[in-house]
Protein backbone atom coordinates (compact mmCIF):
# COMPACT_ATOMS: atom_id res chain seq x y z
CA UNK A 1 0.00 0.00 0.00
CA UNK A 2 1.19 3.52 -0.80
CA UNK A 3 0.27 6.89 0.68
CA UNK A 4 0.45 10.01 -1.45
CA UNK A 5 -0.03 13.65 -0.63
CA UNK A 6 -1.66 15.58 -3.46
CA UNK A 7 -1.97 19.31 -3.85
CA UNK A 8 -5.68 19.84 -4.39
CA UNK A 9 -7.25 22.13 -6.96
CA UNK A 10 -4.61 20.88 -9.44
CA UNK A 11 -5.06 18.07 -11.91
CA UNK A 12 -5.98 15.09 -9.76
CA UNK A 13 -3.93 12.00 -10.61
CA UNK A 14 -5.54 8.97 -12.08
CA UNK A 15 -4.69 5.60 -10.69
CA UNK A 16 -5.96 3.11 -8.23
CA UNK A 17 -6.86 5.34 -5.29
CA UNK A 18 -8.43 3.07 -2.69
CA UNK A 19 -9.28 5.75 -0.13
CA UNK A 20 -8.75 9.48 0.11
CA UNK A 21 -8.91 12.02 2.91
CA UNK A 22 -9.39 15.62 1.83
CA UNK A 23 -8.35 18.71 3.78
CA UNK A 24 -9.35 22.30 3.08
CA UNK A 25 -8.05 25.51 4.63
CA UNK A 26 -10.63 27.46 6.61
CA UNK A 27 -8.74 30.72 7.06
CA UNK A 28 -8.64 30.29 10.85
CA UNK A 29 -5.66 31.65 12.74
CA UNK A 30 -4.38 31.42 16.28
CA UNK A 31 -4.48 28.05 18.00
CA UNK A 32 -7.53 26.98 16.00
CA UNK A 33 -7.16 24.33 13.30
CA UNK A 34 -6.21 25.90 9.98
CA UNK A 35 -8.76 23.77 8.14
CA UNK A 36 -11.13 20.83 8.16
CA UNK A 37 -10.96 17.29 6.79
CA UNK A 38 -13.39 14.77 5.39
CA UNK A 39 -13.35 11.28 3.94
CA UNK A 40 -13.27 11.16 0.15
CA UNK A 41 -11.60 12.75 -2.85
CA UNK A 42 -13.10 16.24 -2.83
CA UNK A 43 -12.43 18.30 -5.97
CA UNK A 44 -12.26 21.59 -4.04
CA UNK A 45 -9.84 20.34 -1.35
CA UNK A 46 -6.50 22.05 -0.76
CA UNK A 47 -4.76 18.75 0.09
CA UNK A 48 -5.63 15.11 -0.49
CA UNK A 49 -4.02 12.18 1.31
CA UNK A 50 -4.58 9.06 -0.80
CA UNK A 51 -4.01 5.35 -0.24
CA UNK A 52 -3.34 3.35 -3.41
CA UNK A 53 -2.03 -0.05 -4.46
CA UNK A 54 0.64 1.50 -6.70
CA UNK A 55 2.59 4.77 -6.40
CA UNK A 56 0.72 7.79 -7.72
CA UNK A 57 2.38 10.33 -9.98
CA UNK A 58 1.39 13.45 -11.85
CA UNK A 59 1.47 17.22 -11.62
CA UNK A 60 -0.43 17.48 -8.33
CA UNK A 61 1.37 14.68 -6.45
CA UNK A 62 3.74 16.21 -3.89
CA UNK A 63 5.15 12.88 -2.64
CA UNK A 64 4.42 9.16 -2.38
CA UNK A 65 5.75 6.66 0.16
CA UNK A 66 5.11 2.99 0.75
CA UNK A 67 3.36 2.04 3.99
CA UNK A 68 5.42 -0.84 5.35
CA UNK A 69 4.79 -3.33 8.12
CA UNK A 70 1.05 -2.76 8.55
CA UNK A 71 -1.67 -5.19 7.45
CA UNK A 72 -5.16 -5.90 8.68
CA UNK A 73 -7.40 -3.50 10.59
CA UNK A 74 -6.07 0.04 10.98
CA UNK A 75 -7.17 3.66 11.20
CA UNK A 76 -6.55 6.46 8.75
CA UNK A 77 -6.20 9.56 10.93
CA UNK A 78 -6.17 13.21 9.89
CA UNK A 79 -5.25 15.80 12.50
CA UNK A 80 -3.48 19.13 12.89
CA UNK A 81 -0.75 20.19 15.27
CA UNK A 82 -0.51 23.90 16.18
CA UNK A 83 2.69 25.35 17.69
CA UNK A 84 2.61 28.78 19.38
CA UNK A 85 5.80 30.85 19.53
CA UNK A 86 8.50 28.95 21.42
CA UNK A 87 6.81 25.53 21.31
CA UNK A 88 8.94 22.40 21.13
CA UNK A 89 7.72 18.86 20.49
CA UNK A 90 10.47 17.10 22.45
CA UNK A 91 12.06 13.98 20.98
CA UNK A 92 9.19 11.57 20.41
CA UNK A 93 7.79 8.83 18.20
CA UNK A 94 4.34 8.02 16.83
CA UNK A 95 2.73 4.60 16.51
CA UNK A 96 1.61 5.61 13.02
CA UNK A 97 3.20 6.16 9.62
CA UNK A 98 2.34 9.07 7.36
CA UNK A 99 2.73 12.51 5.84
CA UNK A 100 2.83 15.94 7.41
CA UNK A 101 2.24 19.17 5.45
CA UNK A 102 3.12 22.56 6.94
CA UNK A 103 0.24 24.97 6.33
CA UNK A 104 1.56 28.04 8.20
CA UNK A 105 4.71 29.22 9.96
CA UNK A 106 8.09 27.49 10.02
CA UNK A 107 9.30 24.41 11.85
CA UNK A 108 12.71 22.80 12.38
CA UNK A 109 12.30 19.02 12.17
CA UNK A 110 15.17 17.07 13.76
CA UNK A 111 15.17 13.40 12.77
CA UNK A 112 17.80 10.73 13.39
CA UNK A 113 19.65 11.20 10.08
CA UNK A 114 18.94 14.84 9.26
CA UNK A 115 17.61 18.22 10.36
CA UNK A 116 15.44 20.24 8.03
CA UNK A 117 13.68 23.60 8.24
CA UNK A 118 10.13 23.42 6.89
CA UNK A 119 8.15 26.40 5.67
CA UNK A 120 4.50 26.68 4.65
CA UNK A 121 3.86 24.37 1.70
CA UNK A 122 6.54 21.79 2.60
CA UNK A 123 5.64 18.12 3.15
CA UNK A 124 7.53 15.30 4.83
CA UNK A 125 7.01 11.63 5.66
CA UNK A 126 7.62 10.04 9.05
CA UNK A 127 7.74 6.25 9.40
CA UNK A 128 6.22 4.70 12.51
CA UNK A 129 8.34 4.71 15.67
CA UNK A 130 10.99 7.04 14.20
CA UNK A 131 12.34 9.55 16.78
CA UNK A 132 11.82 13.18 15.84
CA UNK A 133 11.95 16.58 17.55
CA UNK A 134 10.18 19.67 16.20
CA UNK A 135 10.82 23.32 17.11
CA UNK A 136 8.60 26.21 16.03
CA UNK A 137 10.69 28.99 14.50
CA UNK A 138 8.21 31.82 14.02
CA UNK A 139 8.53 34.99 16.09
CA UNK A 140 4.78 35.67 16.07
CA UNK A 141 1.63 33.78 15.18
CA UNK A 142 1.22 30.03 14.96
CA UNK A 143 3.00 27.26 13.07
CA UNK A 144 0.80 24.31 12.16
CA UNK A 145 0.82 21.21 10.05
CA UNK A 146 -1.87 18.84 8.90
CA UNK A 147 -1.00 15.16 9.24
CA UNK A 148 -2.39 11.92 7.84
CA UNK A 149 -1.22 8.67 9.42
CA UNK A 150 -2.06 4.99 9.24
CA UNK A 151 -2.30 3.93 12.89
CA UNK A 152 -3.13 0.68 14.71
CA UNK A 153 -6.86 0.42 15.57
CA UNK A 154 -6.24 0.45 19.34
CA UNK A 155 -5.35 4.16 19.01
CA UNK A 156 -8.86 5.18 17.99
CA UNK A 157 -9.53 8.42 19.86
CA UNK A 158 -6.10 8.21 21.54
CA UNK A 159 -2.77 9.94 20.98
CA UNK A 160 0.03 8.08 19.17
CA UNK A 161 2.63 10.45 20.71
CA UNK A 162 5.29 8.82 22.91
CA UNK A 163 8.26 10.67 24.40
CA UNK A 164 11.65 9.02 23.83
CA UNK A 165 12.94 10.31 27.19
CA UNK A 166 10.19 10.11 29.85
CA UNK A 167 11.89 12.95 31.79
CA UNK A 168 10.87 15.29 28.94
CA UNK A 169 7.33 14.87 30.23
CA UNK A 170 8.23 17.45 32.90
CA UNK A 171 9.01 20.06 30.22
CA UNK A 172 6.34 22.40 28.83
CA UNK A 173 4.19 20.99 26.02
CA UNK A 174 2.73 24.04 24.30
CA UNK A 175 1.63 22.50 21.00
CA UNK A 176 -2.01 21.51 20.58
CA UNK A 177 -3.34 18.63 18.51
CA UNK A 178 -6.77 18.86 16.87
CA UNK A 179 -8.05 15.49 15.64
CA UNK A 180 -10.28 15.69 12.58
CA UNK A 181 -10.97 12.05 11.64
CA UNK A 182 -10.21 8.50 12.73
CA UNK A 183 -11.51 6.34 9.86
CA UNK A 184 -11.45 2.52 10.10
CA UNK A 185 -9.70 0.78 7.19
CA UNK A 186 -8.34 -2.65 6.32
CA UNK A 187 -4.86 -2.98 4.76
CA UNK A 188 -4.25 -6.02 2.55
CA UNK A 189 -0.84 -7.68 2.60
CA UNK A 190 -0.52 -7.50 -1.21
Amino acid sequence: MFMSIIKGRDDQPGGDIQLAMSWSASGEDGAHPAGHAQVGLMPDADLVFALSLTPLSGAGVLATNQILGMTGPALLRVDEVCFPVGAVAHRHTHAGTGFRHLVRGSLRVEAVAHTQTMTAGDSWFEPSDTPVRAVSLQSKGVTSFVRCMVVPPEFEGKSTFSLVNPADGDLPRLQMTHRHIDHAIYLDAG
